[in-house]
C-alpha cells in the first residue's frame, strides 16, 4: 500500500501493492482485485435484451460497439476502454481517484517496488557553494573506499564540476553497472583520486547527517525500503554524542502506508494505536506490535519537522508518535490527506481509487485540516516565492509577471534591494549579471531556462541552509520533550 504525490503537486496517491505476499491483515484487505467485464461480439438481439436487463454495462458496451463500428475515424479498442475507465473515475469527483500514466505511473511503481541505478553509493549536496559528499550508502562501492562525508567533489572522470551545475553531477557519477568512474576529491587542503566500479544502487528515500548534538534524518517519501533504511539509521546513531534526533518530513508527500506503520512502530511500546482504518464496511484499529516492528525498538523521542506539503503516510507517522507522546512536531500545519487509495490494473492501464479513510490514534480525521505542530514556526519567505509562468527568455525592457518573479528571486538571494516593478530595467540586468557570474553562467544579463533553473537551485540551497523549523528544533531542550 502506498500514498504518493507527483512532484510539485498535492495530488497524493495511496497505493496498494498487490505484488506483495504475506502482508499483515491490515494490508491484505487493501489488495482486492478488480475483475474486468468481457465485452462480447456477434450477440443476437434476444441475448442483448437479456443482457440489458442484467448487466449495468450494457449501455457502455453499446456505445463502445457503435464507436468501434461507425465512428468516422478508426479508433483503437484500448483508447475507448481507457476513456470509459477515466470517465468512471472522473465521475467520482475525487482528486485522488484517477488513471496513472507517464511519470506519475513511474513514480508510483518506484514507491511500490523501489528504484535502482548504476552508481557508487554517494548522496551529494551543495554546501558553501561546493559539491560535497553528504552521505554514503551502506554496502556500496563508496562505503568500501576512503571517501568520507564532507569530501568535496572536484571532478568526475577529469571533468570539473561546480555547484552552479549541480544537476549535471549525478549523471556523471552514474553509469552502467560494472564500469568504472574516477572521482577527484578535496579534503582539507589536499586532493586525491578514488576510482570505483559502479554497482547496483537501490535509491534510498532517507539520508542521515549530524549537526551539533543532533542526528538529522530526512525522509523524502515512504517507499518499500524506507522502514528498513530507517531501522539501520537508528541503529547506527551514537546516542551519547548525538542525544537529539530530528526527523525531517518537510515536503514529504507520503509513500507506502505499510512503511509508515512499520517506521512508527519502532518508536512505540507494544499495543499502542498507530492509526484507525475505516472503509464502508468496518473500522479497524492498527496497533504497534513485535510483528510490525520486527522486534526493533528505540527509546529516542524524535522532533519531527512538518510543513504544508507533509502529507498522507507522513501524517500517519507524525500523528502516531505525537499523539502517543513519543515525539513533538515543529513547523507548519500539515497538508491534511485522510484517505487511502488502492491501485487497480487492467490489461492496458493502471488506475487508483479511494477505498477508505484513516483516523489518527485519538480518532481525528485530518482530511483537509492537517496536523497542527506542537511548536508552530512560520515558513521561510523563500518558500513562498512563485514559480516562473514560462521558460521564455527575459531581457532588458521586457515587462510582465515573470519579470516581477525574477526580481523577487534576485531580491531574496541578495543580488538587489527590494525592487519588484515588473519592468526589466538596468538595475535588474545588473543583478542578473552578478548572479550569472557567481554561478558560472554566461554573464549577458539575459534570463533563459538555464538561469531559471539555477535560480530555483540557489533558493532551494538557501532554504536548506536557512530552515526556520530546523533552527527551532535545534534550540529545543531535550527536557522540554519529556512527559
Amino acid at each position: 500500500m502506498a500514498e504518493v504525490e507527483p512532484n510539485n503537486s498535492h495530488q497524493n496517491k495511496e497505493i496498494s501493492n498487490n505484488k506483495k505476499k504475506h502482508l499483515p491483515k491490515y494490508a491484505q484487505f487493501l489488495l482486492t482485485g478488480i475483475a474486468g467485464a468481457a465485452i462480447g461480439a456477434g450477440l443476437t438481439f434476444g441475448i442483448m435484451e437479456v443482457k440489458e436487463l442484467k448487466s449495468p454495462f450494457y449501455q457502455v458496451e453499446k456505445v463502445y460497439e457503435q464507436l468501434q463500428g461507425s465512428y468516422y475515424k478508426k479508433v483503437s479498442p484500448q483508447t475507448l476502454r481507457q476513456g470509459a475507465i477515466n470517465g468512471m473515475l472522473n465521475s467520482l469527483n475525487d482528486p485522488f481517484s484517477e488513471g496513472l500514466s507517464g511519470a506519475n505511473q513511474e513514480q508510483v511503481n518506484n514507491i511500490l517496488e523501489g528504484s535502482s541505478f548504476g552508481g557508487v553509493g554517494i548522496q551529494m549536496a551543495v554546501r558553501n557553494n561546493k559539491v560535497v559528499v553528504d552521505s554514503i550508502v551502506a554496502d556500496s562501492p563508496a562505503s568500501k573506499s576512503t571517501i568520507k562525508p564532507g569530501d568535496e567533489i572536484v571532478a568526475v572522470n577529469n571533468k570539473k564540476v561546480s555547484a552552479a551545475q549541480f544537476s549535471k553531477v549525478a549523471p556523471l557519477v552514474r553509469g552502467k553497472i560494472g564500469t568504472k568512474v574516477t572521482l577527484k576529491l578535496r579534503r582539507a587542503n589536499s586532493t586525491f583520486n578514488v576510482t570505483l566500479k559502479r554497482a547496483k544502487i537501490s535509491q534510498s528515500s532517507l539520508t542521515k547527517r549530524t549537526e551539533g548534538n543532533a542526528t538529522i534524518i530526512t525522509i523524502t517519501q515512504f517507499d518499500v525500503n524506507t522502514a528498513k533504511d530507517l531501522k539501520s539509521a537508528l541503529k547506527s546513531i551514537d546516542t551519547k554524542k548525538y542525544p537529539k534526533l530530528i526527523i525531517d518530513l518537510q515536503d514529504n508527500p507520503g509513500g507506502a502506508m505499510d512503511a509508515a506503520l512499520k517506521s512508527a512502530s519502532y518508536f512505540l511500546p507494544n499495543n499502542k494505536i498507530i492509526m484507525q482504518y475505516q472503509d464502508r464496511k468496518q473500522k479497524e484499529v492498527i496497533r504497534s506490535d513485535k510483528k510490525l516492528s520486527g522486534g526493533f525498538h528505540t527509546n529516542l523521542k524524535p522532533i519531527i519537522l512538518i510543513n504544508a506539503n507533509t502529507a498522507s503516510a507522513s501524517e500517519i507517522f507524525t500523528a502516531a508518535l505525537v499523539q502517543n507522546h513519543r515525539a513533538v512536531s515543529v513547523g507548519q500545519t500539515s497538508y491534511g490527506k485522510g484517505t487511502v487509495q488502492e491501485v487497480g490494473q487492467t490489461q492496458d492501464s493502471e488506475y487508483k481509487y479511494t477505498i477508505a479513510k484513516w483516523l489518527t490514534p485519538n480518532g481525528t480525521w485530518i482530511n483537509q485540516k492537517g496536523l497542527k505542530p506542537t511548536y508552530p514556526v512560520p515558513e521561510s519567505s523563500l518558500a513562498k516565492l512563485p514559480q516562473f509562468q514560462s521558460m521564455s527568455i527575459l531581457k532588458k525592457s521586457m515587462t510582465g509577471v515573470d519579470v516581477a518573479t525574477l526580481q523577487q528571486y534576485l531580491t531574496a538571494l541578495g543580488y538587489m534591494p527590494k525592487h519588484v516593478t515588473g519592468v526589466f530595467d538596468d538595475e535588474t540586468k545588473n543583478a542578473v549579471i552578478e548572479f550569472q557570474k557567481a554561478h558560472g553562467l554566461t554573464a549577458d544579463g539575459i534570463v533563459n531556462g538555464q538561469v531559471q533553473a539555477q535560480l530555483y537551485l540557489a533558493v532551494a540551497q538557501k532554504l536548506q541552509d536557512d530552515n526556520p523549523a530546523l533552527k527551532k528544533a535545534m534550540s529545543l531542550n531535550l527536557k522540554e520533550m519529556e512527559d
